[in-house]
């Protein structure tokens, strides 16, 4: 399990002029001395403050950020996470985020390989993060961790057997605070040995093309892989023939941009985050995707 990383508000006064709302202050204040009980009364105070809808959000936020680190430092001295599951997602019930404890809750589903659910969440903490009124710079990911939640996003919805949407909130995006993300997997299932969608296959196509719809980009490569039963030849050629298929449907539902197909095969297996969490059938169901490549 990776390290769950702590949050500070030592920037904040930087972001945010001064206001009538002190409750923002005061639970930044409370946060940097790791103070949570001061942080919730400040989040409860500013219901009587004179604050603006997005600094009391804000104040809530920083105060789901001194509750994190308790539980961030408890796991950091050996407690398990997902004993804190209930915590987390009470604290997400109220808030909404911030991507922290969506992150958390992310880790904890995959633990217990609900892979759907983990897919659910690693994309709204990318998605919450991407929200840069709601989480300043001095909140926000880097840009190696957005790349992370991304490409754990992507193996979760690989690995789920049912779909899992490419958005939760919003529109469909290629790029969160600057980051570029051309690339995307999706988990477009067939039928065995052939280029027909399965019902699963054909509902992520429709993902897809709604993603596209949304984002508009100017054209897209579709780039087929395959696990590695079967010869290389054979495999090669099919990857070809689904990433073709899935072109198709595309265009016939109305995407408008350039595309080209690409059949990789069984060539680029796809790298998990930790391949020991899984057994051999579900590294092949992860090598079976189509990656779409977008240029806008």
């Amino acid at each position: 399990m990776k390290r769950l990383i702590f949050a500070s508000a030592t920037l904040l006064p930087l972001a945010y002029p001064a206001s009538a709302c002190d409750a923002l202050t005061k639970a930044s204040e409370a946060l940097n001395r790791s103070d949570e009980a001061g942080a919730r009364a400040a989040a409860m105070a500013e219901r009587t403050m004179a604050c603006s809808s997005t600094e009391a959000a804000l104040t809530r936020r920083v105060a789901a950020l001194a509750t994190f680190n308790r539980i961030a430092n408890a796991v950091g001295g050996g407690a398990r996470l997902d004993t804190f599951d209930s915590e987390l997602k009470a604290v997400r019930d109220d808030v909404g985020g911030p991507w922290q404890i969506l992150d958390a809750l992310g880790d904890i589903d995959r633990q217990r390989k609900d892979y759907a659910s983990a897919a659910t969440y690693y994309q709204q903490a990318l998605e919450d993060a991407a929200n840069e009124e709601l989480t300043p710079a001095w909140m926000a990911p880097d840009k190696a961790y957005i790349l992370r939640l991304d490409r754990l996003a992507s193996e979760m919805r690989l690995a789920a057997a049912k779909p899992v949407k490419l958005a939760m909130r919003g529109a469909c995006k290629f790029s969160y605070r600057g980051v570029s993300i051309r690339k995307k997997a999706t988990p477009v299932r067939y039928v065995f040995g052939t280029a027909e969608f399965t019902p699963e296959g054909l509902q992520s196509a429709k993902d897809l093309f709604e993603c596209l719809k949304s984002a508009k980009p100017e054209a897209i490569t579709l780039i087929g892989h395959t696990d590695p039963v079967g010869s290389a030849e054979a495999n090669k050629k099919l990857s070809l023939a689904r990433a073709e298929a899935l072109a198709n449907y595309l265009v016939d539902a109305g995407y408008s941009g350039t595309w080209t197909t690409v059949g990789k095969g069984e060539e680029e297996p796809f790298k998990p985050d930790d391949p020991s969490a899984y057994d051999e059938a579900m590294l092949h169901q992860l090598d079976r995707r189509v990656e779409v490549d977008v240029e806008k």
